[in-house]
């Protein structure tokens, strides 16, 4: 092998690394959390999940169980306790967002619980939106919403992208829904 013929080799493998090296960090999970001004965890151990109200067509009910037994699993690492039908210290919504043009508000009204009025969560939307698309929520972002049931109040707020697409095998899609709820979780408080 000629010195000219080594050189454009490791060139060209050079270029091909960089460009992969790049493709992998724009695709890379973003996680992120945020605990709202005044939000006290103190004393707080019961939860329940709100009632779906998401559109069918758009996620299928194995998929939001698959999230939801992900979310009960970690919460009762952390020592919450899950009461579907009492009054608990704590509602719990999450929202995947599958559909191409969601608009990045749907995000606060999802669930059918009203919590657009606390100035931090709408602050908060901005950094859910499409960078090629302003006001349009990235496709396969998942969300997970900590409510105060009595003063209906965003308390915290868990969110990661993921890799979820509409048609995707459930197989998979369990896959990536517990890395997924993990990421989110690591930040939530335990009891």
């Amino acid at each position: 092998m000629s010195h000219f013929t080594f050189q454009r080799s490791a060139g060209v493998l050079c270029a091909t690394s960089f460009v992969l090296l790049i493709l992998g960090c724009a695709q890379a999970p973003q996680s992120g959390s945020v605990k709202m001004p005044g939000a006290v965890f103190a004393g707080r151990s019961t939860f329940r999940f709100l009632p779906d109200k998401s559109q069918p067509a758009v996620t299928t009910p194995d998929w939001r169980n698959i999230i939801g037994q992900e979310i009960l699993y970690a919460l009762n690492v952390k020592r919450y306790r899950f009461f579907p039908m009492k009054r608990t210290d704590l509602l719990v919504g999450y929202h995947i967002v599958l559909s191409d043009n969601e608009n990045v508000l749907t995000l606060n009204s999802y669930l059918g619980h009203p919590i657009t009025g606390d100035p931090s969560a709408q602050t908060d939307l901005a950094r859910f939106q499409n960078p090629n698309r302003p006001g349009v929520a990235k496709q396969g972002l998942l969300v997970i919403d900590f409510i105060d049931p009595k003063k209906n109040v965003l308390l915290w707020r868990g969110w990661t992208t993921t890799r979820f697409q509409p048609g995707m095998g459930q197989e998979k899609f369990q896959v990536l829904a517990k890395d997924a709820v993990t990421r989110i979780l690591a930040g939530y408080p335990a009891r």
